[in-house]
């Protein structure tokens, strides 16, 4: 088995350029900010450099916003930094948590097994590509992968991640960046014929017809979703999926 990649540093909210952020307790949670304890209905401003966490430097829920713009719940630890004339929130989570919220994201709605697929091709990527920008792992948009705040006991996104608990995709020994496009318009794409470099890349993505004949939605190559979610319509699993669009690879438990 491989090593698994626990932890993972995501910047959230940077699309909104902020300049202060309001961070409060979820539920029952208690915070310590700076030194300092919140909780229950109490709130902080955050207009500079802070360190949130639970008691005893642990992970705790806290609901983050930028006032007036967005506001969402997490898991995990959080640091402000300042960079330039706004402010930079990262969040310190759990892989599975991640995971959980990325199928949230991409996969709403979509068949179970599809929705599972997915989880697994988001696993892959985050464990393959962490540190990829400069001062943490990955951003919450597209540039990375599309990532909401924390997902609650029972949701789409907490079974697909316990479903597939651990499971990632691997080529030749290695954790692949598993790719995946809304719409790869009726065939996947290889690198090279998406016009993309393939130095560097784990895994040489193959195309590979598609059940769906729509209109291209992103890049097209590896996990096709909308093909996914008509594969699943017609009795495939996940598994099955997952080797229908990244021929060649292997499912591994990660340790």
């Amino acid at each position: 088995m491989l090593a698994a990649v626990a932890l993972i540093h995501v910047s959230v909210f940077s699309l909104f350029h902020p300049t202060e952020f309001t961070v409060h307790p979820a539920r029952s949670s208690v915070l310590v900010v700076n030194n300092e304890t919140i909780e229950g209905a109490q709130s902080r401003s955050i207009k500079s450099a802070a360190k949130v966490t639970g008691r005893n430097d642990s992970p705790t829920d806290f609901i983050l916003s930028v006032p007036n713009r967005i506001t969402r719940e997490f898991h995990g630890k959080l640091e402000v930094r300042k960079e330039g004339n706004h402010l930079l929130a990262i969040v310190e989570m759990d892989i599975e948590a991640a995971v959980a919220s990325i199928v949230e994201g991409e996969a709403p709605g979509s068949a179970r097994e599809a929705r599972n697929a997915q989880a697994v091709a988001a696993r892959s990527y985050l464990a393959a590509t962490h540190g990829r920008h400069q001062g943490y792992d990955f951003c919450d948009t597209t540039h990375c992968q599309y990532l909401r705040g924390a997902s609650a006991i029972g949701s789409i996104g907490n079974q697909a991640a316990l479903d597939t608990r651990a499971l990632t995709l691997t080529y030749q020994g290695k954790i692949i960046p598993a790719l995946y496009s809304a719409d790869c318009g009726g065939h996947t794409k290889s690198l090279k014929e998406a016009g993309w470099p393939d130095d560097g890349q784990a895994y040489p993505f193959f195309g590979v017809a598609c059940p769906i004949k729509g209109q291209q939605r992103g890049h097209g190559i590896g996990l096709c979703q909308r093909g996914a979610i008509e594969l699943a319509r017609r009795g495939m699993d996940f598994r099955e999926i997952l080797a229908y669009f990244f021929p060649a690879a292997t499912l591994t438990q990660l340790q």
